[in-house]
């Protein structure tokens, strides 16, 4: 097992962005004389303006980075300046393209990376994986480390679109197909395999699929998808790989954004893929149906953009995306016939 590396706090908390520099000073010593770089985008910076106003009258060396897009060169650009000028602390305050841009570009400058989301999309918030583009619509995921700190602020998160909130608990629930996926190649002599990582993936899943709390923009309910993103986000550096959260759901996802025009959130993707491949895994979703209907989440295909053929045609190139990863997908027979009755049962049972 992979020795453990925790972030050096968690906090999960009302209005704490209103009061950042103040958190941080109790947190991390030094911290106001610490030669500091924020990534973030424009439209954070007009959110929340006082925030930079308060920690370059506080801190001794401030810059900001403004983050455009998610893009490899994007991420090394960032890295080259934290590195080339000597910063010391760098701190990411946005969504899922800026996260990703700060972690990769922390991790390559070998720096301590503070994570502030303003959306709960995905495990990205603490996960050791940066989802960036390499060019020609392709994405491609790059190992980095976990955040040494994070902070959730859970007005921000109330705040933020409905959408996204509903696509981190697709996220979570995605667990349940990719553990399957991870004992199936372990047990086919294709992955190690990790108890606690296992541990840690199933109790986030478990937050969220029998949770009692039905308002997702409750306080209670933000508190516990954080705590299940957090969790998946551990179990993958736990684990040293992403299997813990990650399976052929997640292949089927990889396909729709690298081969097909889809726009919607890679959470509600990743849910949809969820009930494929408990069919492909010959396994009872009503569990998962009844958890999405719980929390009013309708990833059916229509709703999603995605006709059948579209869905046929990602199932068919999701092994491509990652051929090294050992999935249901390895196994079973997806013949045309089949994935089109696969696309009317999901259909069907979604409506």
């Amino acid at each position: 097992m992979k020795a453990l590396s925790l972030p050096m706090f968690l906090t999960i908390k009302q209005n704490v962005i209103e009061d950042l520099t103040d958190h941080l000073i109790a947190r991390i010593e030094n911290v106001t004389r610490m030669k500091t770089i924020i990534l973030t985008s424009n439209g954070i910076t007009r959110r929340f303006p006082r925030i930079i106003d308060t920690m370059k009258s506080t801190f001794n060396d401030l810059y900001v980075f403004y983050v455009e897009d998610s893009t490899y060169e994007n991420a090394l650009e960032a890295a080259r300046k934290i590195s080339v000028e000597d910063y010391e602390l760098v701190i990411g305050i946005g969504g899922g393209k800026v996260l990703d841009t700060t972690k990769y570009a922390a991790y390559v400058s070998k720096k301590r990376y503070i994570s502030i989301p303003t959306v709960l999309s995905n495990d990205g918030i603490a996960s050791p994986i940066a989802v960036l583009k390499i060019g020609g619509g392709r994405v491609k995921s790059f190992g980095c480390k976990i955040p040494d700190g994070i902070v959730i602020d859970i007005n921000v998160i109330k705040n933020a679109p409905i959408d996204l909130l509903k696509a981190g608990i697709g996220d979570v629930l995605s667990n349940f197909t990719a553990l399957y996926d991870w004992e199936l190649s372990f047990k086919n002599g294709r992955a190690k395999f990790d108890d606690f990582a296992y541990l840690l993936s199933e109790t986030a899943l478990n937050l969220i699929l029998y949770g009692r709390e039905q308002d997702i923009q409750s306080d209670d309910f933000i508190r516990q998808l954080a705590q299940a993103l957090v969790l998946s986000g551990l179990a993958m550096d736990i684990s040293g790989t992403s299997s813990p959260c990650s399976g052929s759901e997640h292949l089927f996802n990889h396909a729709l954004d690298q081969f097909y025009d889809v726009h919607i959130p890679h959470g509600l993707k990743v849910a949809l893929g969820t009930l494929g491949s408990c069919i492909f895994q010959h396994r009872d979703y009503s569990v998962i149906v009844d958890c999405l209907k719980k929390y009013h989440v309708n990833v059916s295909p229509e709703k999603s953009g995605i006709d059948k053929d579209t869905f046929v045609g990602a199932w068919m190139k999701a092994k491509s995306t990652r051929p090294e990863r050992f999935t249901i997908l390895d196994i079973v027979d997806l013949s045309t016939s089949y994935l089109e009755e696969t696309y009317y049962k999901i259909s069907e049972v979604l409506k």
